[in-house]
């Protein structure tokens, strides 16, 4: 698969623009403390063939420096497939890459934005897999991967960068966020699928609870509504704006 770079696929946000209030969500490994991997899965029900919104889980880190994976439904590709683009960011000003799928800055501060565009099936659910891959010295790669949750196999990469090794592993349990990160979010509604994050230290995996979603009590364009099925949480985002006229 030919992946343009980063730089030329990553939007996380709109200069000027703030989103101050967003649903936000909750997960957990049930892991006994921080891991050296975490699989984060979900899948995509409906979406719009347009850009808009941003799934985004928090992967805090034991020193406190929070990087960020997830998916944002994408235009369809050339052979009109839908699209969806996998996240992995830190904002540490320490980070350094030199993965082809990352570039420097995140959301317009220091960092480093790694993201890769895929083809994906509707109703297929794909696993955010995050690792701290090595130590070398004062030094730890951080590694992201999309993985088909269902046959293993890994469908994208999303890219690799450094940082710090006192840094550490990840945090058990974290939260996570559902952003308008452009306007045409707030015309969208999208059903997505939470799968149970997984966590894994020492080549010991937990299996946790399924993430929970909570709306903001105001100043938001997004509501949400969930249910749960044999898949997982479904939760179906819609903007304030869901069918009216939306420049995008």
């Amino acid at each position: 698969m030919t992946v343009a770079g980063a730089a030329g696929l990553l939007v996380l946000g709109t200069a000027g623009q703030s989103w101050a209030s967003t649903p936000t969500s909750s997960w957990t490994t049930n892991a006994p403390g921080p891991v050296s991997e975490l699989e984060l899965p979900m899948a995509f029900q409906s979406a719009p063939d347009a850009a808009g919104m941003y799934f985004a889980y928090y992967t805090t880190l034991e020193s406190g420096t929070r990087p960020y994976a997830g998916f944002q439904p994408k235009p369809v590709d050339a052979a009109g497939n839908p699209n969806l683009q996998a996240v992995f960011s830190s904002f540490n000003a320490a980070a350094t890459t030199t993965d082809s799928h990352c570039s420097y800055g995140a959301d317009g501060g220091a960092g480093v934005s790694c993201a890769v565009r895929f083809a994906y099936t509707k109703g297929t659910m794909y696993t955010l897999d995050l690792k701290r891959a090595s130590v070398t010295g004062d030094t730890q790669l951080m590694t992201g991967d999309v993985v088909n949750a269902s046959t293993g196999a890994v469908v994208a990469h999303i890219g690799s960068f450094s940082l710090p090794a006192a840094s550490g592993r990840f945090k058990k349990s974290d939260g996570g966020f559902i952003e308008p990160y452009v306007t045409a979010g707030c015309g969208q509604q999208v059903t997505v699928t939470y799968g149970k994050p997984v966590g894994t230290e020492a080549g010991v995996s937990t299996t946790g609870t399924l993430p929970t979603v909570t709306d903001p009590a105001s100043g938001s364009c997004l509501s949400t509504a969930s249910t749960t099925t044999s898949q997982g949480r479904q939760v179906t985002v819609t903007g304030n704006a869901f069918g009216q006229a939306v420049t995008r």
